[in-house]
């Protein structure tokens, strides 16, 4: 089991994470906005490229909302005190795996299955 020490930790690492990919939205959604006031292009390569840089952008938005929204599935889980304990087998997740990834949520070679 992790430690008080450990699971403060790993919360203010996922917090920080949380705050870095909200910037992060914030940045994309400002130049998704400045994309959209673009008048239209004058011919077909910048209209292109246009096209290419939203699509690149909201792809990105995308990412980004998906990696908060599993980010406060973490943190939801320290505070329901089962952060660590793996959703497949229940054992304890160790602390070197949380380290490297911790959102994890099974032991390494664990699958979830639908």
């Amino acid at each position: 089991m992790l430690s008080e020490s450990q699971l403060a930790g790993f919360r203010s690492l996922l917090e920080q994470e949380q705050l870095d990919m909200r910037e992060r939205l914030q940045t994309l959604d400002r130049r998704l906005a400045r994309d959209d006031n673009f008048n239209e292009a004058e011919d077909l390569g910048d209209s292109a490229i246009q096209v290419l840089n939203k699509e690149e952008f909201l792809f990105e938005r995308n990412q980004a909302l998906e990696r908060l929204e599993v980010i406060g599935q973490a943190l939801q889980r320290i505070e329901n005190g089962n952060y660590g304990i793996s959703e497949v087998s229940g054992k304890p997740i160790p602390a070197e795996r949380l380290e490297a990834m911790p959102t994890a949520t099974t032991l390494v070679g664990e699958r979830r299955h639908p």
